[in-house]
């Protein structure tokens, strides 16, 4: 799960890639909506990215995350930057990945490495959001 700045078009885009969806976690509310999180909930919008492993690596996820977005960028927890590994090595690989990127730039990154928590799909109209708004400013 990571966070960039339209991370479900940028991922999508990759070949190995099988589904993005766009929610929230990191929080305890049961049922959060937008705008409990926008109220501060304490949870974070997110992207929860299915891939096959044999086409892409986590590895290369990874890096497409680090290029894609600033993380030495402290924001609230809405829009936080982090990622939530789903098994032991995912957290593993995040963290030294993290380590590498701070030692190459000599800066501190604000990218949270958590382990996974509850996922909530976020309302309809926030999926492929990207995708729709382009589509509404396409000439006809």
């Amino acid at each position: 799960v990571a966070i960039c700045r339209h991370p479900e078009a940028t991922f999508a885009g990759f070949r190995g890639v099988v589904s993005t969806r766009v929610g929230y976690t990191g929080g305890d509310a049961a049922d959060p909506t937008y705008g409990s999180v926008c109220g501060g909930d304490g949870h974070t919008e997110a992207l929860k990215i299915e891939y096959d492993p044999s086409v892409m690596s986590y590895d290369r996820i990874l890096s497409i995350f680090w290029k894609e977005h600033n993380p030495t960028y402290r924001a609230k927890a809405q829009y936080k930057s982090a990622i939530w590994a789903t098994t032991p090595e995912q957290l593993e690989a995040a963290q030294r990945s993290k380590k590498e990127i701070e030692e190459k730039y000599g800066k501190v990154l604000a990218t949270d490495i958590l382990p996974a928590k509850q996922w909530h799909d976020a309302e309809e109209y926030h999926q492929k959001y990207i995708e729709k708004q382009s589509s509404r400013w396409s000439v006809r």
